[in-house]
């Protein structure tokens, strides 16, 4: 004889019930957030032979050979999604950089590609694809503009982390901060060449009153 359940065993296993689903479904998010971890990240590690290309095109203009693939294959993409056509652009400029030299030497052999290298340049710097509200923003800690003085001075809106960091002196750049100029002396004058003081105004002379100073009179009461 089947006995019926209890109504406190069925509340317990309701209460098990919902554990177990709760507990299924937490585990479930955590492997779909794993899994497009590690597949994003995958993603953004495989380069294409266009992030090649723009990465090449990239240190040929900027003059930097340390910049950052993944960086530089974000902002490629943004660029290809803001500028139509934009993969034959990079063809263009990459047969233009393939003959090497400095980065001003590339922009005078750049003819009419000259603005896409310009704007190359500037997104680097920037970090952003263009100069306008609502322009894709790729990297701004890592903007090549804030780097020179990130040592010394953070990039805006940022801070080194700890309390009255403003106040500590800056790091050293190996130079005193008032250094001494030399004394250079004035060359001598060419043999045979007379230096003479400029003709200068003779000074003006004083010039008298044509009456005598106001003196007030003492009031006298009546």
């Amino acid at each position: 004889m089947i006995k019926p359940s209890t109504p406190s065993a069925l509340s317990q296993k309701s209460v098990l019930g919902r554990r177990s689903l709760l507990l299924g479904t937490i585990m479930g998010s955590i492997s779909v957030a794993v899994g497009s971890s590690v597949l994003g990240k995958a993603g953004a590690l495989a380069a294409t032979p266009l992030d090649d290309t723009f990465l090449g095109i990239s240190r040929a203009i900027t003059g930097r050979q340390d910049l950052d693939p993944i960086l530089s294959s974000r902002l490629c993409a943004a660029m290809q999604a803001t500028f139509p056509g934009y993969a034959t652009t990079i063809q263009a400029l990459a047969s233009v950089t393939a003959n090497g030299g400095q980065p001003h030497e590339i922009l005078d052999r750049a003819g009419d590609l000259k603005k896409a290298f310009l704007a190359l340049n500037a997104a680097w710097y920037t970090g952003s694809v263009e100069d306008k509200m609502g322009a894709p923003m790729v990297s701004y800690y890592d903007a090549l503009m804030y780097q020179p003085t990130k040592d010394g001075l953070p990039v805006p809106t940022y801070c080194y982390g700890r309390p009255g960091w403003w106040t500590e002196a800056p790091p050293a750049l190996g130079i005193p901060i008032h250094a001494l100029l030399p004394a250079t002396p004035p060359p001598p004058a060419p043999p045979g060449v007379e230096s003479k003081i400029p003709p200068q105004s003779p000074p003006l002379k004083p010039i008298a009153p044509a009456s005598p100073p106001y003196v007030p009179k003492p009031r006298q009461e009546h």
